[in-house]
């Protein structure tokens, strides 16, 4: 039971943080292109860097974050 909490709290956490890069990905492509005269070069530096934040860093910290609520939940 303890182990179902933990889990389900990690998983909801890790689909937050799917969501929330995805929100901030797509943000980061619309004004990358309303951008793009003003900043050429570093649109494709920026937009690595970004997938990679949005893609794999805020689903990790979404995934902690939801470990530690199912924590609290368990106390």
């Amino acid at each position: 039971m303890r182990a179902t909490i933990l889990g389900w709290s990690a998983v909801s956490g890790l689909v937050l943080g799917l969501i929330a890069g995805l929100l901030l990905f797509a943000l980061a492509v619309v004004s990358g292109e309303l951008l793009a005269g003003v900043i050429p070069r570093l649109a494709g530096r920026a937009r690595v860097a970004l997938a990679i934040l949005s893609f794999v860093l805020l689903p990790l910290a979404g995934t902690a974050l939801g470990w530690l609520e199912g924590r609290l939940k368990l106390r």
